[in-house]
C-alpha cells in the first residue's frame, strides 16, 4: 500500500432519512481549518477548527469518526494508533467527550446527551497519530486526506497547513469528489511550513488531500504499523516448534492421566493368598490390586453371597448406583411381597405399554434404608400407581434413592466414599482444566500462531472427565464381595448346567430373577427353566396379560424395568428461544465520517 492516510469528516447523525435530508438542508460548515505539525519523531499532531451552523436544529453536538484501520493484504492491515488530547468550543457548547473504536474507525463524540444546542459553534479538536508517513527511496511523505468526501453538508471555506521539521521541497494539493485530480487553488510552501486553500467551496461529499514531501532524513526512517488480521491457519500453525511442542504435551497428558488412574483409580484387595482375597486376611492389610488380577472372581456360588441385594450387586459391579439398579430393586420387592406388580393390556396398535404397581405390604425391619425410602417414593400418591403416572414427577425422587444406595455401599465398606461424589469431583477438575486449556488456547490463538499449545489441554481436560467413572475405587472388602458376585453371576450365566440343584426349589426363579435383570441375562436365565415341569406361583407379586411361560415372564420383566427406568428419570421438558444477530463494519483508505446528534 503505498500511500495511505486518516480523514477527518462530519456527517448528519443517524436520524429518519427525511429528517437528515432536511437537517442537512439547513446545517453547513462555514470554516474548515486543519493544522498538522510533523513532529521529530515522525508523529502527527492534528489541530481541527471547525466552524459548525446547526441553523435552528436541536443538536448535542458533533461526532467525528477517523479512519485509523486500512486493509493492505490478506495477511495485514495498517494501522493509525489516534489518541485525542483535547477538544474545545466557543459559545457555551457542551465538550463532553467519547472515544470508541468502530470497526475500522476512530469515533470521537462531543456533546452533553442531556443538552440541545442550535446555532453556529466552533469546536476545535486536537489529537495524535502515528505511523502516518510513508518511506520513499528519495524522501519521506505525508499523505493525508484533511477532510473527507463523506461530508453530506456543504463546507464553504477549507484550508490546511502543515508544518515540518524541515524545509520542504515540494507539495500538492486536491480536492472534489472521490477519486479527484482537481488542483487547490493555492499551495504555498514557505520554508518548513506549508499552507493549502481550496480556493471555492467544497459541495456535499467533496474533500481535500494535501501530499507533502520531506527531505530524508528530517524524521527517523517510517515504518508501518502493520496488524495481522487474525487467521485460523495462522492461528494454529503447523510448524516444527508447534507440532513437537503439542505432540509433547500431550504425551505429558496422557502420562498425567494414565498416573492418575493407576494411582487413584485402582481398587484395593487384601494382602495373601486367593483365598484371602475372597474371604480377608487375619492382618486385614491391603494392598493395589495389580493389573493383571483386575477381573478375578472366585469360585462359583449358587446364592447372593452375604444375602447381597439386587441394587447392591448393580453398584457393586459398575461404581455407581443408576436405573436398573433401581428397577431391579422394584422388582426384588415385588418378589419379597411388599408390591404387586400388574401388566396392563395394551390399547391400539402403537400403544406403550403401561404397569400398575399396588402396594401389598407396609416396610419393615428386613428393608434397607434406599429400599424403605423407594417403596415410600413409589406410593406417596396412594396404595397404587400406574408407571406412566409417574412420568415427569419422579426424578427428583430417583436422585435421592441412588443417593441412598451409594451410601448403603459406603457403609457396608466397599467404597470409601460416594462412588457418584468421586467421578464428579473427577469430571469437575477436568472440565475446568478443559475450560482453563480452552481460554489459554484462545488468547495463543488470538494473539500468536501458538494456538496449537494450548489443544493438549483441552484435550486432556475432556479425557479426565471422560476417565472419570474409572476414578472410584472399591475397598478391599468390596474387591472381595465383587468377586463373589462374579461367582454368582457366573451361576446365573450358566444356570442350564445347574438345573439339578434347583430341581427342588420352585420359587429359585423368581427369587433370583432380579438378579438376571442386573446382570442383564434375563433370557439366559428363563431358557434354562423353559424344559421344567410346571410353574412358579407368581400371582402374589406379577400379575401378566399373557399366559405364563418363563420366557414370557422374562420378556415383560426387561420391558418393566426399560419402560420403568425411562419413566421414573423422566423430568418436564422445556422450551425457549435463542437468537442471534451480527453485522459488518469496515474501513478503507481516504475519506471519514461523523456528524451531528
Amino acid at each position: 500500500m503505498r500511500r495511505v492516510a486518516a480523514c477527518l469528516g462530519l456527517v448528519v447523525a443517524a436520524l429518519a432519512p427525511a429528517s437528515v435530508a432536511s437537517a442537512q438542508a439547513a446545517e453547513s460548515i462555514g470554516t474548515y481549518d486543519v493544522a498538522i505539525r510533523i513532529e521529530p519523531d515522525g508523529s502527527l499532531t492534528i489541530r481541527e477548527t471547525i466552524e459548525y451552523d446547526f441553523g435552528s436544529n436541536l443538536r448535542h453536538g458533533i461526532f467525528r469518526d477517523v479512519p485509523t484501520r486500512f486493509y493492505v493484504d490478506d495477511t495485514y492491515d495498517r494501522v493509525y494508533p489516534l489518541e485525542v488530547q483535547s477538544v474545545d468550543a466557543t459559545q457555551d457548547a457542551p465538550t463532553d467527550l467519547e472515544v470508541t473504536e468502530q470497526g475500522g474507525n476512530t469515533h470521537i463524540r462531543i456533546g452533553d446527551p442531556d443538552e440541545e444546542i442550535s446555532g453556529v459553534h466552533t469546536y476545535t479538536i486536537v489529537y495524535t497519530v502515528k505511523g502516518a508517513l510513508n518511506p520513499f527511496p528519495e524522501h519521506d511523505e505525508l499523505y493525508w486526506n484533511v477532510i473527507g468526501t463523506e461530508f453530506p453538508v456543504p463546507i464553504e471555506r477549507a484550508r490546511a497547513t502543515v508544518y515540518a521539521p524541515a524545509s520542504v521541497p515540494r507539495a500538492e494539493c486536491f480536492l472534489g469528489a472521490s477519486g479527484f485530480t482537481e488542483r487547490c487553488a493555492g499551495v504555498e510552501i514557505a520554508g518548513d511550513q506549508v499552507i493549502f486553500r481550496a480556493g471555492r467551496g467544497l459541495a456535499a461529499f467533496e474533500g481535500m488531500t494535501v501530499v507533502v514531501a520531506l527531505p530524508k532524513g528530517a524524521v527517523p526512517e517510517p515504518h508501518l504499523i502493520l496488524d495481522e488480521r487474525w487467521a485460523i491457519e495462522r492461528a494454529f500453525s503447523l510448524t516444527p516448534a508447534t507440532t513437537s511442542g503439542s505432540v509433547g504435551l500431550l504425551a505429558m497428558m496422557v502420562a498425567g492421566l494414565g498416573w492418575l488412574v493407576w494411582r487413584q483409580g485402582r481398587d484395593r484387595r487384601f494382602v495373601g493368598s486367593p483365598i484371602d482375597h475372597v474371604m480377608g486376611s487375619a492382618s486385614g492389610l491391603d494392598e493395589p490390586v495389580p493389573p493383571g488380577d483386575a477381573d478375578a472372581e472366585a469360585p462359583v456360588e449358587f446364592a447372593p453371597p452375604q444375602d447381597i441385594r439386587p441394587g447392591e450387586v448393580g453398584t457393586l459391579l459398575d461404581e455407581r448406583a443408576n436405573l436398573i439398579d433401581v428397577t431391579a430393586t422394584i422388582v426384588d420387592l415385588a418378589v419379597r411381597g411388599y408390591l404387586r406388580i400388574e401388566e396392563l393390556e395394551r390399547k391400539g396398535l402403537f400403544r406403550k405399554g403401561d404397569w400398575s404397581m399396588v402396594r401389598v405390604r407396609e416396610a419393615d425391619d428386613d428393608l434397607r434404608a434406599y429400599e424403605r425410602m423407594l417403596l415410600d417414593a413409589i406410593f406417596e400418591s396412594g396404595p397404587e400407581v400406574r408407571v406412566s403416572e409417574l412420568k415427569d414427577r419422579f426424578a427428583a425422587r430417583l436422585h435421592r434413592v441412588e443417593q441412598a444406595m451409594s451410601t448403603d455401599a459406603v457403609q457396608r465398606g466397599w467404597f470409601p466414599e460416594r462412588p457418584e461424589k468421586v467421578s464428579a469431583r473427577w469430571v469437575g477438575r477436568g472440565l475446568l482444566l478443559a475450560l482453563a486449556g480452552g481460554g489459554l488456547t484462545y488468547v495463543l490463538a488470538r494473539w500468536t500462531h501458538l494456538g496449537l499449545l494450548g489443544l493438549p489441554f483441552v484435550g486432556g481436560g475432556l479425557a479426565m472427565a471422560a476417565l472419570a467413572p474409572r476414578m472410584p475405587a472399591r475397598t478391599a472388602k468390596g474387591t472381595a464381595m465383587l468377586r463373589r458376585v462374579r461367582g454368582f453371576r457366573r451361576v446365573i450365566a450358566t444356570a442350564e448346567t445347574h438345573m439339578s440343584r434347583w430341581a427342588e426349589e420352585q420359587h429359585v426363579f423368581t427369587r433370583f430373577l432380579p438378579y438376571a435383570i442386573v446382570f442383564g441375562l434375563t433370557d439366559k436365565w428363563a431358557k434354562a427353566f423353559e424344559g421344567l415341569a410346571g410353574e412358579p406361583d407368581t400371582s402374589g407379586w406379577y400379575v401378566g396379560s399373557r399366559p405364563f411361560t418363563y420366557a414370557a415372564l422374562a420378556d415383560s420383566m426387561d420391558g418393566f424395568t426399560v419402560t420403568t427406568g425411562g419413566t421414573l428419570a423422566s423430568t418436564p421438558s422445556s422450551s425457549g428461544s435463542s437468537g442471534f444477530g451480527g453485522g459488518s463494519s469496515g474501513g478503507g483508505g481516504g475519506g471519514g465520517g461523523g456528524g451531528s446528534w
